[in-house]
């Protein structure tokens, strides 16, 4: 499913330019990932601060709510199911 850029920009505001993966099985130093993104290399993944948007599951339209704002790691270790 598109992800409007309206939602994107939301979330990215929410974010404050940070992964915000909470996952206990990603070995993050903190208890979330935190890590620096850059707004223009989303989906590069051969950039530094390279991020990607997530859509959680969920019923209803789409908002910001049900987005997170993950680095390019944390975006491929979800997508693996390793958390």
């Amino acid at each position: 499913m598109k992800i409007p850029e309206s939602v994107v920009m939301e979330a990215w505001d929410r974010s404050r330019g940070r992964c915000e993966c909470r996952s206990v099985r990603h070995n993050h130093p903190n208890i979330k990932c935190d890590r620096q993104l850059v707004w223009e290399n989303r989906d590069n993944e051969n950039s530094r601060g390279c991020w990607k948007i997530r859509l959680k599951p969920h019923d209803g339209p789409v908002s910001a709510d049900m987005c997170e704002v993950l680095c390019c790691e944390c975006y491929h270790l979800k997508r693996l199911k390793q958390g």
